[in-house]
């Protein structure tokens, strides 16, 4: 059977990350946070794709942030020891083309508008967080939408509930270190300490829970770290 394809379409393949280059030039900023939900997102339901690769430069044309948390799971330096496969969608275009796509995939003008209405009806279905949505989100649903309570659905709005203790928890432990330091400094006790340095935020936290101590953590002392290593 004949197949009429009146589209060049890209081809799902498989290639080492060490192949794929960040595109210097792309214009999107860093965003930590970004990559950090994208990693834990990845974590909870796998890697669904949405890499686009252009095979001529090596460059990324778009996905440069799952790229990025993708990075942060295997945990890849750029060494031979920590390369990884990673599934991408392989085109072949000149630079110029590629520089137009790039900008093309992230304008919001091409990428639609949301039906609220819509939106709405799915929200009792699900988790928000998972859907990455907050509470301005759903504040503007509540807006847009005249029928719509979010407080009827107990389930999300127990969620949001934790998420926000959990902030305030976190705001508060980072309070209390950088006390607990300001009270060493003003003391003029004779400190001993050395300096662990991690690659990002994020290893730092992986490692300081992976022994049992708060990831937020910025001070810790040597009786607390060696009993929590005991443990470990």
């Amino acid at each position: 059977m004949k197949i009429n394809n009146k589209l060049k379409q890209s081809e799902t393949i498989i290639v080492k990350r060490s192949e794929i280059k960040f595109a210097p030039y792309n214009p999107r900023k860093k965003d930590a946070k970004v990559v950090n939900e994208l990693k834990k997102n990845f974590k909870k339901v796998g890697f669904l794709g949405g890499i686009i690769w252009n095979k001529i430069t090596g460059n990324l044309v778009g996905g440069h942030k799952r790229v990025e948390a993708m990075d942060l799971i295997y945990s890849y330096d750029g060494t031979k020891e920590k390369d990884y496969d990673i599934k991408v969608e392989k085109i072949e275009i000149d630079e110029k083309t590629e520089k137009e796509q790039n900008i093309f995939l992230n304008n919001k003008n091409v990428q639609g508008t949301t039906d609220f209405e819509l939106m709405a009806s799915i929200i009792p279905d699900i988790n928000i967080l998972n859907a990455g949505l907050e509470d301005y989100d759903i504040n503007l649903i509540e807006n847009l939408v005249p029928n719509f309570t979010f407080g009827n659905n107990n389930e999300i709005k127990e969620d949001i509930i934790l998420l926000e203790e959990e902030t305030k928890r976190t705001k508060e432990n980072i309070k209390r270190e950088k006390k607990k330091i300001k009270e060493l400094i003003s003391e003029k006790q004779q400190l001993f300490y050395f300096t662990v340095t991690f690659d990002s935020a994020e290893a730092k936290a992986e490692f300081l829970e992976g022994i049992g101590l708060n990831g937020d953590s910025i001070y810790i002392t040597s009786k607390e770290f060696t009993s929590k290593l005991y443990e470990a």
